[in-house]
């Protein structure tokens, strides 16, 4: 068998558990390429992707309060097409009236949320 002849000048000393020294043992048999401890780790430290997850707690309360903010507009969005929904089914002019009487305070409360949407959004850019 032949022997490696890559020189490795920097050493790093990592410690195991007894199983996590099995599990390496266990890869280094079906691996093909690897010949020892050293070579497997190396080959999974630096061929394999990585995924790294990271968090930005910034942005998290941003997307809460956006998820707050949408539910809030669905449930005035559903008001409104409650309110012109029998506002269609009333003949009488004057009961037509009395609707859009009710919908205007829904239209404000819209707008005061889109405004504040308008607000995230604009922090949001200062962010990036």
């Amino acid at each position: 068998m032949k022997k490696r002849t890559l020189n490795y000048p920097i050493r790093k000393t990592i410690r195991f558990t007894p199983t996590e020294v099995k599990k390496l043992e266990i890869l280094l048999k079906r691996n093909v390429y690897c010949q020892t401890v050293s070579e497997l780790v190396r080959e999974v430290l630096f061929k394999r992707k990585l995924t790294i997850n990271t968090r930005n707690e910034s942005l998290e309360k941003v997307l809460v309060e956006l998820g707050l903010l949408r539910n809030e507009l669905n449930k005035i969005g559903v008001n409104i097409n409650q309110v012109t929904h029998y506002f269609h089914m009333q003949a009488d002019p004057k009961e037509r009236v009395f609707f859009i009487k009710e919908l205007l305070p829904h239209f404000e409360r819209t707008k005061a949320k889109i405004d504040a949407l308008h607000s995230l959004i604009e922090g949001l850019k200062m962010l990036s």
